[in-house]
Order: C-alpha cells, then structure tokens, then sequence
C-alpha cells in the first residue's frame, strides 16, 4: 500500500536542529501497523496552491519511480494520499481533470485533514491587513508598501489562495474527478473549556465568532467538510496542530495526550485501503 503524506500552510517533513517531524510519528507507525509504504513530501510553504501542487505532482511520480530516481513507493499500486490543512487543496488541484497535467491515473484517494475547502476567516483577516485598503491614511500606505514588498517576493499567494473569495473561484474550476475516492476529516477542538493550545485560542474564539460554528483553531469544521465526500469519522476533538501530533502547550516534542491521533490515522488508512 502507497500512502503519500503531505503538509499545510508553513509545513516541512523534519526540521533537522530540533528533530521535529510535521507529521509527528504517523509515517512510522503506518508503516508498521500496515506494512504500507509512506513518503512524506515537502512542497514550497507559502507557495500558492498551483506552485505547491506542481511539487507535489513531481515528488509523488518520483517516489512512484517514473522520473529515473529510485522508487521509494510501490509502482504497481496507486496512491492514496493523506494531506493536512492546505495540502488537500494541492492535492484536490493536482487531481482535478481541470488540470491537463493531474496524475488521477496514478492516485486512488485523497482524504484532507483540517482542510480550507471554503476558506479560512483567519486568511481573510490576515490578507485585509495589507491591502492597502485601511481607511487611515497613513495605514494604507504602510500596508500597500506591505503588500508591494509580499507580492514581488510572493510571501501573499498561499494566504491568497486560503481566502474565501479564491476558495470559491478554486472550487468552481478544480472540480473533483470522478475515478477518484475523497474523504475529509475536520477538527471541532478540544473537549473542555480550552478547546485548542493555547497559542491558538484567540484564533479560535475568533472564528467560532464569525462562524458561530466549531473549529480547529484555524479552519472552521464547516469549512473541512466538502459537501458530497465521505468523512471518515465525527470531527476530531482536536486542533489543528493536534492534528499532526503535537501539543504545543507541552513544547515541540509535545504528542496529544487528550487525543489518539494515531487512532485516528488508522481509521482513514482502514477506509481507504478497501477502495
């Protein structure tokens, strides 16, 4: 079995000073409870969603073994990718038939964790902050020389492509293909009276204000749950860094103590296995 793992929004595989995996153990526990095969991928982390999914069309084919490297993954078996946050909409854009280039013939699944599929509020409030736009003078001008600077360097596309407004024009272009399984997983925060770390708090308060729903701190579990595919289970209580296994309030090598993520992984891995 292919399994394919890949990050959001600022993500990586491992960062090599602190040792710290994105996905915080769940390749080798896979790859021991399934005896699958998994690559984890690293795609530009505030790239837009067409610059990360054409990455992660060229690692997958290369751990498939169809650029001349060595395959990391089975080439006879398709793959079944896991993606978290902003992942799944490079995968939803790298499977697409809007995409002349979309791998669906080497692809089986994609199941989203955590994933903007309407937009996050968060990218909104973030990208108002430099719009230029402010109706203070000089604000406006501090923020259009914000924006000019982000734009030449593209430090915006990703925020950009998170809003709701681009999330709506994605979805009527990136429709999803057909000969493909989805399944989605959304996060609705901790049980108890602190439902996400605490670096995450005031992010969640603000979106369960402007949606007046549930969340994982940074997407609404709205959001996570596309109409028409398959949730694997209720949403987590989780956040969205519980997600990937790791409690920030207990530092960076903090696992969910609350939460059994690991579970959790099993239970997409279960799923998609039998399409």
């Amino acid at each position: 079995m292919n399994i394919v793992l890949t990050h959001g929004l600022l993500g990586f595989d491992t960062l090599p000073v602190l040792q710290v995996d994105y996905f915080n153990g769940i390749k080798e526990h896979l790859e021991r409870r399934f005896q699958a095969r998994v690559r984890v991928t690293q795609v530009p982390p505030i790239g837009g969603i067409d610059v990360r999914g054409e990455e992660l069309k060229r690692q997958i084919l290369e751990a498939l073994g169809q650029t001349g490297a060595p395959s990391v993954l089975n080439p006879d078996e398709k793959v079944h990718i896991i993606a978290h946050s902003m992942g799944g909409l490079d995968g939803r854009y790298l499977l697409s038939p809007a995409n002349p280039g979309n791998i669906a013939d080497q692809v089986c699944s994609l199941t989203t964790i955590g994933t903007p599929h309407q937009g996050s509020p968060l990218a909104d409030l973030c990208e108002s902050f430099a719009d230029g736009e402010s109706e203070i003078p000089l604000m406006g001008a501090i923020e259009g020389v914000i924006r000019d600077i982000a734009d030449k360097f593209h430090w915006l596309d990703a925020l950009h492509d998170l809003t709701a407004e681009s999330m709506r024009e994605f979805n009527d272009t990136y429709i999803d293909n057909p000969r493909l399984n989805y399944f989605c997983v959304a996060g609705s925060g901790r049980e108890g009276p602190l439902k996400t770390c605490k670096l995450l708090l005031p992010a969640y308060r603000y979106i369960a204000k402007i949606t007046g729903g549930d969340n994982d701190g940074m997407v609404p579990v709205s959001s996570a749950l596309p109409v028409g595919w398959e949730a694997i289970a209720p949403p987590w209580p989780a956040d969205h860094f519980d997600e990937i296994g790791h409690d920030l309030d207990e530092g960076v090598h903090g696992k969910p103590a609350h939460f059994n993520y690991l579970r959790g992984y099993e239970d997409i891995v279960e799923r998609v296995r039998n399409c």
